[in-house]
C-alpha cells in the first residue's frame, strides 16, 4: 500500500481507497477471480477496479460473481463480470452483481461486460438432456474462460447430443436408446449458441447466442411410451433457457445487477446482459 492509499495487490481493508482486483491463478492465460465480496478489499467509500480482459466469475448459480457489501463503494469495471449458467433441468442462471449495501456506484466502461448467467434448457420428458446456460452451465471445476463449453456425450447409438456453446449449449434430441447429453454453456462474450442434437427428424433446441433465449426442443410425436419430445437449449447471457418439446419452460436467466432494493447509481458505456432490479 502506498502513502496515497492506492493498493495494486488488493489488500485494501487496512485503508486503501482504490484497489485493483488481483488475479488468482491464470485460466487459459486470462486473469480472473471468483466469488468476490467487496468487504474483503475495501473500506467504506472505496473503489474497486476490475481491469480490462479480467474475468470475475461465480462458481455457483446460487451466488453472484460480485457481492457489493461495502457502503458507498464504487465499482469500475473494464473487464467481464459474469454469473454462473444454470445446469439442472430448468435451473436458473446466477446473477453477475448483487448489491447489499447503500450508496453504491457502478461504472461499466466501454468494451466491458456485466452478464447474468443463462438459464438451463428444460429436459425432455422422455430422454435426452438439456443445454447448459451461458456462463458454464453444465461445467464443474475450472471454467473454460474465453472458450466454448464442451459438446455433450452421444447416446448409446452414437447420436443425439447437443453441441457446446460460446454462450448457451444446445439441447439433446430424444433418441430410441436415450442417454444423449446436452452441450455445456461457455464463457465467450457475446458468444454463439451451440447447435441442438438431432435424431430421426427430432432435434434439441439450439443454445441462445449473446443475450438471446435458448431454443425449444421439437415435439417429435409420441409412441406407446409417451411423448418423443427433445430438450431445450441453454439460454444466452442473462436469458431464459428453452422449453422442451411438450412446452415445459426452461430456467430463468440471471440478472446483470440485483439491487436487493438498495438504490445505486449506474453509468453504463459497455454492455449489460440480464435485468437490473
Amino acid at each position: 500500500m502506498t502513502s496515497f492509499g492506492y493498493d495494486i495487490l488488493g489488500f485494501g481493508v487496512g485503508g486503501a481507497s482504490t484497489v485493483i482486483l488481483p488475479t488468482s491463478t491464470l485460466i487459459n492465460n486470462l486473469s480472473n477471480r471468483s466469488n468476490v465480496s467487496t468487504s474483503s478489499f475495501l473500506v467504506n467509500s472505496g473503489t474497486l477496479i476490475i481491469p480490462a480482459d479480467f474475468w470475475l466469475w461465480a462458481s455457483s448459480s446460487g451466488t453472484a460473481a460480485l457481492i457489493v457489501d461495502t457502503p458507498n463503494a464504487t465499482i469500475e469495471n473494464s473487464g467481464n463480470i459474469v454469473g454462473k449458467g444454470g445446469a439442472a433441468s430448468a435451473g436458473a442462471g446466477g446473477d453477475a452483481i448483487s448489491i447489499t449495501a447503500s450508496g453504491v456506484t457502478i461504472i461499466n466502461n466501454s468494451g466491458a461486460y456485466i452478464a447474468g448467467g443463462g438459464g438451463a434448457g428444460s429436459r425432455s420428458s422422455r430422454n435426452g438432456h438439456k443445454g447448459g446456460g451461458a456462463g458454464g452451465g453444465g461445467q464443474s471445476g475450472t471454467p473454460t474462460l474465453g472458450a466454448a463449453g464442451a459438446n455433450g456425450g452421444q447416446g448409446p447409438d452414437g447420436t443425439g447430443a447437443g453441441s457446446g456453446g460460446g454462450a448457451g449449449g444446445g439441447g439433446a434430441a430424444c433418441t430410441f436408446q436415450g442417454g444423449a447429453e446436452g452441450g455445456q454453456g461457455g464463457y465467450i462474450l457475446p458468444g454463439s449458441g451451440g447447435a441442438g442434437g438431432t435424431f430421426g427428424g427430432r432435434s434439441g433446441g439450439a443454445g441462445g447466442s449473446s443475450n438471446n433465449a435458448g431454443g425449444a426442443g421439437s415435439a417429435g410425436g409420441s409412441d406407446a411410451g409417451g411423448p418423443l419430445d427433445s430438450s431445450g437449449g441453454g439460454g444466452g447471457w442473462g436469458a431464459n433457457g428453452g422449453a422442451n418439446g411438450v412446452g415445459t419452460a426452461g430456467g430463468a436467466g440471471g440478472k446483470g445487477i440485483e439491487s436487493n432494493s438498495n438504490s445505486f447509481t449506474l453509468t453504463n458505456n459497455g454492455t449489460i446482459y440480464g435485468s437490473q432490479s
